[in-house]
């Protein structure tokens, strides 16, 4: 009769929610590089990025190549229309000037924002371009305070950027006490010696998760969510979305649990 009862037990225990076993907040994490909203027919669709946010609902989300008020999108304002139709906080990291306009990162968030800032990040390759971290401090329920980056590493062959951008972030992100999520396209496979660098101070809540790019027949991983301070996080879990058409990237989605 004991025997049974804790059997009993243990089933009930196994079958309740993760969120209730360790308290902490839930915090559901979208990445996506969203090529300024051209589809992979060539075609401009912002609503199609607003489409893949609204469907997973995502807590926070760091956008890549997300170009401001440039002459190639109509001179739109992509994050102001997808905060419009999403209702969420936004922060623009503008990398770079462009075709008459900004190009750069974007983050949008449900939980509001406290501060924002966008870090530069080194760029001396002959053919490189401008490259940056878009930053945020957000205030989760009860108070708290989280940082939320969107970064976009270098994109040539070459990882000397990289490498150097990766030594810029780790440095700037790990001299900080507060609990961080760095997402983004890192344009580098697993195996490079500039993921290397980030798993020495990050965890990589992707870690197991396979290729994002191209997205209709994806052949490398490019695109990763970390986390620092590894002890205050749990990964509940992970996937690449299976979105061929809105990008050229796929979408990495990640619940974290912050205890």
């Amino acid at each position: 009769m004991q025997r049974s009862l804790l059997i009993l037990t243990l089933t009930f225990i196994c079958h309740i929610p993760l969120q209730a076993q360790i308290h902490g907040q839930v915090i559901k994490v979208l990445s996506y590089n969203i090529h300024h909203a051209e589809n992979m027919k060539g075609q401009l669709d912002i609503q199609g990025i607003a489409n893949i946010i609204l469907a997973t609902n995502p807590d926070l989300v760091a956008l890549q190549e997300v170009d401001s008020s440039t002459n190639r999108v109509n001179k739109a304002n992509q994050l102001k229309e997808l905060a419009e139709v999403t209702g969420m906080y936004i922060y623009f990291g503008k990398a770079m000037d462009y075709d008459s306009g900004g190009f750069g990162n974007g983050i949008l968030s449900k939980f509001p924002i406290e501060k924002s800032y966008s870090v530069p990040l080194p760029a001396k390759g002959a053919n490189s371009e401008p490259r940056c971290a878009a930053v945020v401090t957000v205030k989760l329920p009860g108070d708290s305070l989280l940082q939320f980056a969107s970064a976009h590493l270098d994109h040539l062959e070459d990882p000397a950027d990289r490498i150097a951008q990766s030594q810029l972030l780790i440095k700037h992100f790990t001299q900080q006490p507060m609990p961080l999520i760095l997402a983004g396209d890192f344009n580098a496979q697993p195996l490079s010696k500039e993921i290397a660098l980030l798993k020495g101070s990050f965890t990589d809540a992707t870690e197991k998760l396979g290729h994002t790019w191209p997205s209709d027949k994806p052949t490398q991983k490019l695109d990763y969510i970390w986390l620092h301070n590894k002890m205050q996080w749990h990964v509940v879990n992970a996937t690449v979305l299976a979105e061929t058409v809105a990008s050229d990237h796929r979408p990495v989605i990640a619940e974290l649990l912050l205890k």
